[in-house]
């Protein structure tokens, strides 16, 4: 395997963090089988590796969440322990040691402390955002059905993740106009209270309209991509007349033309709204993304086993994605992928992912893993957060 296109994860270690108290894996080149019943620590443990790419998780709405309840429980408050997820990653440049670290403290919410997160790359006290993209990898699990069936809310934060990982202007546009956004609708709200003026709006306009042409232009040109590199593997997983797409859609015509000055002409049209609301309708906050079969909006009419292979092609298109922007393979994870497919396409996937340089499965039930996968991989049982050799 040539060094140009490798990256892995060498190392993990978890202190504290879901139901793991202390852990040390070491992680090999090639593909892992993690097997265990379900609620022992499978999704747990890919999590944790996943947000070592994306610095943060896909699951939890606070980073308390994320703490070894057990651990916190054994100590009185003023002596609240820590939390740590750490990796070795490497590729043909050498190696970074990544760290993500949660400091506890007691407080007076129903859970008895906080969590605060810090991050170290090499020992370096570091943001957030110098995390992100250092180490590239894909997740599916099944709660990513959601990206289908779920709020448009969650697909936005899809098309974020996945770009702020490739594209460091994406990431600042992403956080500027989040942040732009924000001030603009407490300045609505203190304009429809008689408490500021229409004129204030102007420097705010300008900022949204700005990060909204790249936000905009650059989520487009990634679906487009994204629908184009799933058709393969979406064709080999699907009936014959089976079709795939995905759809960008806007309330604002400014998506369709996209331009600063257009934004701002919409803006404009939909001020009296957005005052009355306290809002800002229109934007790259308020679009979508649609997925098609065979012409037909998935949500409504597609079957559960049609979903999910749209998007195991999408996963798989991700990873082409990345692996294009980046030059390296990101390290592919999946949760309990082959429950609800039937043998054919169980091998169809085996014989896609082999050509992962690192690939980690879980499953609950060993029986539903091919032969093929199984015999040339390294083989972990899970056991109530514990990890032993199989």
């Amino acid at each position: 395997m040539p060094w140009r296109t490798l990256i892995r994860i060498s190392h993990l270690s978890l202190l504290n963090f879901r139901n793991y108290k202390d852990l040390e894996l070491a992680l090999p080149l090639g593909t892992t089988l993690i097997q265990g019943a379900n609620g022992h620590g499978k999704s747990n443990l890919l999590e944790a590796i996943y947000m070592m790419s994306i610095a943060k998780s896909t699951k939890v709405s606070t980073d308390r969440e994320l703490i070894n309840n057990l651990s916190v429980m054994q100590l009185p408050l003023e002596k609240l322990t820590y939390s740590k997820i750490a990796c070795v990653a490497e590729d043909q440049k050498g190696s970074e040691n990544l760290e993500i670290h949660y400091r506890c403290q007691s407080s007076g919410n129903p859970h008895g402390f906080t969590a605060q997160k810090f991050i170290r790359i090499n020992g370096t006290p570091k943001k957030s955002s110098d995390l992100v993209g250092i180490m590239n990898a894909v997740l599916f699990s099944v709660s990513d059905l959601d990206l289908i069936y779920g709020s448009p809310s969650i697909r936005r934060r899809y098309l974020d993740i996945l770009l702020s990982q490739i594209d460091r202007e994406y990431l600042t546009s992403i956080q500027q106009y989040q942040k732009a956004n924000t001030q603009r609708n407490h300045l609505l709200k203190l304009i429809r209270d008689r408490a500021a003026s229409t004129e204030e709006l102007k420097y705010w306009d300008e900022l949204l309209a700005k990060n909204a042409v790249i936000l905009t232009t650059k989520r487009q040109t990634a679906i487009k991509t994204l629908e184009e590199s799933s058709l393969p593997f979406h064709s080999s997983m699907a009936s014959d007349s089976e079709t795939l797409t995905m759809h960008y859609l806007s309330p604002a015509d400014f998506a369709k033309n996209i331009s600063i000055d257009n934004f701002i002409y919409e803006l404009e049209g939909s001020r009296k709204k957005d005052i009355a609301q306290g809002s800002t309708n229109i934007g790259p906050h308020r679009d979508d993304l649609l997925f098609k079969i065979n012409e037909m909006d998935a949500s409504k009419y597609a079957s559960r086993g049609q979903s999910r292979t749209a998007i195991l092609a999408l996963k798989m298109a991700e990873s082409e994605f990345l692996y294009r922007h980046r030059k390296t393979k990101p390290v592919l994870l999946l949760d309990d992928v082959m429950s609800e497919l039937d043998q054919t396409r169980r091998e169809q996937i085996v014989d896609h992912i082999k050509h992962h340089d690192q690939v980690i499965v879980t499953t609950a039930e060993p029986s539903n893993i091919p032969r093929s996968f199984t015999n040339d991989s390294n083989r972990l049982e899970i056991t109530n957060g514990s990890i032993k050799m199989n």
